[in-house]
């Protein structure tokens, strides 16, 4: 069974935006898929719009691991990325092309 997974990496920030503290600009991610044996990721960087007057915005110092997978899980393709995912990992396990060794070797 494959299990899919996110790591935050990183928080870049605007030190002070309108007198909020450490305002998240930038997400660096890595999402994965595990089977138990055999695993692969895709990494990348987000950012996200410079506005402190937003209804859903949260204080740096509150933040959670699960708020910032809301917002990457709200602002990227996931279902294309556990697809791609998942031929990634179908390619480890059954490669389709193979180098074998020369026969004349």
């Amino acid at each position: 069974m494959n299990t899919f997974n996110w790591t935050i990496a990183q928080l870049d920030c605007i030190p002070e935006l309108d007198g909020v503290q450490d305002y998240v600009v930038t997400v660096h991610w890595r999402y994965g898929i595990t089977n138990g044996t055999y695993s692969t990721d895709i990494y990348g960087a987000q950012g996200f719009p410079q506005s402190p007057e937003s209804e859903n915005f949260i204080p740096f110092a509150e933040l959670t691991e699960a708020d910032v997978i809301g917002w990457l899980e709200n602002s990227l393709d996931v279902p294309s990325m556990q697809t791609n995912l998942t031929t990634a990992l179908d390619n480890i396990i059954n490669p389709p092309i193979v180098s074998p060794p020369l026969p004349w070797l």
